[in-house]
């Protein structure tokens, strides 16, 4: 089995955004056309600033979940990785939001005082949030395949 497991964003989502940039570049350049040069101006330097940013994440995309030996990283635990030691559960969430069904990945942490000698992975949950809820509807991967993935990786590298 490999070492890391990875799932970045998906390059898909990202052009649709840059095409969207790119589309606010040429609106720019007309207002500069149209004789609104200093608006123009402002509005070409903020979007071609996030232009550039797009392009950047389409050639590198943002890993959304890092998975190793030394735990597990998501974008929302800033560069930091959770040891396998602090989390007591992994389970796919079944989870709204803004009034839309969304599936995540969540992970609790344990307690204070609770010793749990094994993570455990049951079934799917329905609204019972973990301490990291990781989406990866925007990433190059499936969720089911993620949450395998993750298990099989935690039973052959660190159990």
């Amino acid at each position: 089995m490999e070492n890391e497991i990875v799932y970045r964003r998906s390059r898909r989502d990202i052009l649709m955004y840059l095409l969207l940039v790119i589309i606010a570049d040429l609106g720019c350049a007309y207002m500069m056309l149209s004789g609104s040069y200093t608006l123009g101006i402002i509005c070409l330097v903020i979007f071609g600033a996030i232009t550039l940013y797009q392009i950047k994440s389409l050639i590198i995309p943002n890993a959304i979940l890092t998975v190793n030996k030394e735990g597990i990283k998501t974008k929302y635990t800033k560069g930091k990785y959770i040891s396998w030691n602090e989390i007591s559960e992994i389970y796919i969430d079944k989870d709204s939001y803004k009034d839309r069904p969304v599936d995540v990945l969540a992970i609790r942490l344990k307690k204070e005082g609770e010793e749990v000698k094994n993570i455990k992975f049951p079934q799917p949950k329905t609204k019972v949030r973990g301490d990291y809820n990781v989406n990866l509807q925007y990433s190059d991967g499936k969720l089911e395949d993620a949450y395998t993935k993750i298990r099989d990786f935690y039973r052959s590298n660190i159990k």
